[in-house]
């Protein structure tokens, strides 16, 4: 029987801590306070904790582990730190517990959270360290191969204390990570059962993906003017620098360039960062000048 392992903070309390069906076993640890890292209280930090017994051995026993933090990281870090923290805790957990590459981890978004603090005196610069640091993780789960759980919670369901889910919607908060996981299983009995197919139907299969492919990438294009001391070469080498994830591009005769992607996200964070007019004579001189 498949084994899950939650490690939450104090959003984790609304799952039972125990849960057993005739799929699999669910095994919950809800900590209060606690933070991807903590560098005064060792108790509220999870990489601290993973390095512990229980779970040191647990994560050699479990098939997926599930992460239900993010709140109080949010509320003292700026995000791109806790993203640099989760890269460091899971290149760990990947070296030490090999067998829970591939998909195994499982991270969950940052709910709305109003409830400001010093580092973070606003509602909006809260809410904008909370969002960027969701886009953030969705970049990373692509990079590190993790599964990402986008909590979709209105902000009515928060509490008074405009920090933690209402009682009036603990069970339904439940259920968005509950169904979840019992869709994870659905979907991984499915591929282990799966009909061999037949290499002409696998390739019908395939050519309906392609095509379902490149409409969706059609849809997501960006296009920039391009002065002619640009190469492709050049182009990817910036967009790379910049961290830009484009499924294709290509160079008209017109001097434009076209950049697909696979998905909105993608393609708004490209938007963001290629303003109009980045591709001319003078931004290519400065961009070499500081990669020679």
């Amino acid at each position: 029987m498949p084994q899950i392992l939650i490690i939450s903070d104090s959003h984790g309390k609304y799952l039972n801590s125990h849960r057993i069906t005739s799929n699999y076993q669910i095994d919950n640890y809800s900590y209060s306070g606690l933070q991807w890292l903590n560098a005064y209280n060792s108790h509220l930090s999870l990489f601290s904790l993973i390095k512990k017994e229980p779970f040191s051995s647990l994560l050699f026993t479990t098939d997926y582990l599930l992460f239900l933090i993010g709140t109080n990281s949010v509320r003292t870090h700026l995000a791109p730190q806790i993203i640099d923290q989760i890269d460091q805790i899971f290149s760990f957990i990947y070296s030490q517990y090999p067998h829970l590459n591939h998909q195994k981890l499982i991270v969950t978004t940052c709910i709305p959270c109003f409830k400001i603090t010093k580092r973070f005196p606003t509602v909006t610069s809260l809410m904008n360290n909370i969002h960027h640091y969701n886009y953030l993780l969705f970049i990373l789960a692509h990079k590190l191969n993790f599964r990402y759980l986008q909590l979709s919670v209105p902000t009515t369901w928060l509490a008074p204390d405009m920090m933690h889910v209402g009682f009036r919607h603990h069970h339904e908060f439940a259920d968005i990570i509950i169904s979840y996981i019992n869709n994870l299983y659905i979907y991984q009995n499915l591929n282990h059962h799966h009909i061999k197919r037949s290499p002409e139907a696998t390739y019908r299969r395939n050519k309906r993906r392609n095509m379902k492919q490149k409409l969706i990438q059609r849809e997501n294009t960006l296009t920039r003017e391009l002065s002619s001391c640009w190469s492709y070469a050049s182009i990817t080498l910036y967009l790379k620098s910049n961290g830009i994830r484009y499924a294709s591009l290509s160079i008209t005769s017109n001097n434009s360039l076209h950049l697909r992607f696979n998905n909105q996200l993608h393609l708004k964070y490209a938007d963001d960062v290629l303003p109009l007019g980045i591709f001319d004579s003078k931004n290519y001189i400065q961009f070499f000048q500081h990669h020679q």
